[in-house]
Order: structure tokens, then sequence, then C-alpha cells
């Protein structure tokens, strides 16, 4: 029969308890580690009360705490904190994307994170189609046309002292884009289109201003490049001399009308924009000209010409004189 060591003993009840504590405390963490991914299952699926064909807003300016707590009040997620968290895994760290997220189905806190991170919006945009031309009162008709919803007087508040600088193009936009984001699109893409322009605005010897304001009664006045150029070189001359622009397009700006003719009462119309009363460029531009336009009157033609007009059937006809300006109405005009 072999005798264990006392000191044998005592190592191996030793070892027991260790052994038991080990296990004990691996079961403890076990135990947590499920207790941990049943909450995170729990606070992860949608809630019950998850809204359909939702549309939820993110403004520019939000952080990422406001969109936790603005999509826990909209029952988009069961838990800001959670959001919060995957958020912060999700995109390396870069928070959310600004716009408008159509919630048509119930998805997981992991799914809303992962949208609003790398901005998948789900949400179909609007055609906005701007023409050249077209003034600060017809964009806000268009877009509240398009966007029913849309505050046409409140983007005309806004958008009136950036008349010229609103940027004619097409754009896509969210359903829900409020007057001062249109704004701000249009004025953004305006800085962009005048980009490549901007050695030749800098060498020119008229200013950004008054380089707008030209161009925005050029749009009106001919729709062929040249005949842009060449008029622009009429005008810029008459500036020059000191003479007045005498053109009609600033009178339906005035109007607020395109479609009527201008009578001879309309000449006489007491306006800093009536360019028979009043020498030099109209205080403001007064439509939103395209970049051919601009472009043809930082490159205007120079000729002898003083005079044009456009006969019926949408040719420029030019003169040098005053008499021959009267000639050209009595043959083209009549």
């Amino acid at each position: 029969m072999v005798t264990v060591p006392f000191f044998m003993k005592r190592t191996y009840k030793r070892m027991r308890k260790v052994a038991f504590k080990y296990k004990v405390a691996v079961a403890a963490i076990l135990v947590v580690c499920i207790g941990l991914i049943i909450t995170l299952i729990c606070y992860s699926v949608a809630p019950s009360n998850f809204p359909r064909n939702a549309i939820v807003r993110i403004n520019k300016d939000m952080s990422v705490s406001a969109v936790a707590s603005l999509f826990k009040e909209k029952g988009i997620v069961k838990s800001a904190y959670l959001f919060k968290v995957y958020t912060v895994l999700l995109h390396d760290g870069r928070g959310v994307q600004a716009g408008s997220y159509l919630f048509n189905e119930p998805q997981s806190a992991l799914r809303v994170a992962y949208r609003a991170s790398y901005g998948i919006k789900n949400i179909e945009k609007i055609k906005l189609t701007i023409f050249e031309g077209t003034n600060t009162k017809e964009i806000a008709a268009l877009a509240k046309k398009s966007i029913p919803d849309f505050d046409a007087a409140a983007f005309l508040d806004e958008a009136k002292p950036l008349e010229g600088y609103l940027f004619p193009e097409t754009y896509f936009v969210d359903p829900d884009i409020t007057p001062h984001e249109l704004v701000v699109l249009m004025r953004d893409q305006f800085d962009v289109a005048m980009k490549p322009l901007e050695d030749a605005i800098a060498t020119s010897t008229h200013s950004l201003e008054e380089i707008v304001t030209m161009a925005s009664i050029v749009e009106e006045e001919a729709r062929k490049y040249v005949d842009r150029q060449t008029i622009a070189g009429i005008l810029w001359k008459r500036i020059s001399k000191g003479m007045a622009l005498q053109v009609d397009v600033p009178f339906y700006y005035i109007m607020n009308n395109k479609t009527g003719g201008i009578t001879l009462n309309d000449l006489a119309t007491t306006s800093p924009y009536n360019t028979y009363l009043n020498k030099g460029l109209p205080p403001t531009p007064i439509t939103n000209p395209g970049l051919n336009a601009i472009q043809a009157t930082l490159n205007p033609i120079a000729t002898s010409y003083y005079f044009y007009l456009a006969d019926g059937d949408g040719v420029t006809r030019y003169a040098t004189t005053h008499d021959g300006h009267i000639l050209n109405r009595q043959k083209y005009l009549q």
C-alpha cells in the first residue's frame, strides 16, 4: 500500500479548489455572454411598432446621438445606445449621412445603422429640371409643381437675393427637400460651373456681378452662341459709351410676366430695372443664366453695331445706326 505524503494531499485539494473556481468563472462568463447575446438580439431586432413606408430625415447638422434619439422616437430602433455603438463600429466611425431615408419594412438596428452610415436611403429621387433663364419665382413654381409639399414662399424669400447665382441644371432631389437645401444645392452648383471660368473672370475688365447680370440679359436676347457674343459686345459697348442699354427683357422681370408684349407705358415704368430710363446694368440679374450665356458674355464679339432686334423667325438683325435699326423694324417686324 502506497501512502500519499501530506503535502501532496494539500496540493491536490488546492488544485481541486482552483479547478472548481475556474469552472465557476467559466460558467459565469458563459452565462453573461449568453445574456449579452440574448439582450443584443432582443434590442437589435426591429421594434413591434416599426413604421411602414415611413420617411425619416437626417439633417446635415445632426449628431449620431440626435439621430439615435430620432430613430428611437420614430420606432425605427429599440435601443438608441445600440444604434450608436453600431454606427461607431461601421464606416470607420464616420457618423451618419444626411438625407431622407425610406423605411418600408422592419429592419434590425444593425441594418439601420449600416444604411445611415453609408447613406443608403432607398428613396426615389424627384427629377427637377431648371432651364436656363429661369428666375427665382419660376424656380419656386417648378419646385412646387414637382414637390407638392414644397414651401415655395420660403424658397423665394431665401432665393431672391441670389437671383443669377442659382445654376440652371437637372437636379435629382429628395421628395422632402427643404427650401434652404435647394437654394444651397443650386448655389453650390453655380460655384462648380464657374470653376473652369475663374481665370477668364479674373482677367476680365468686368466683375463677376457685372458678368452674371449681363449674362442674365444675354440669355433672354438670343439663343445662338454667336448672336449672344455679338449682343454682349453691343451692350458692353453701349455702357462704355455712356448709352442706355434699351433692352426689353428686364420689363418681364419687373412685371413678372414673360408672355405679354412690352407697351410704351411699360417703357415709362419707374424702376431701377428700366434700361431705357437708367444707364448701365440693372441692379441685379433678372434671370439665372446658363453656362452658354455666361461664356458668351465673357467672350463678346466686337462689331460696328449698336442696335439689334429679333425678327418674326427669331433671326437677329443688326444695325450700326439708329436709322438702320428703324429700317430693320419696318422690314422685319411690320
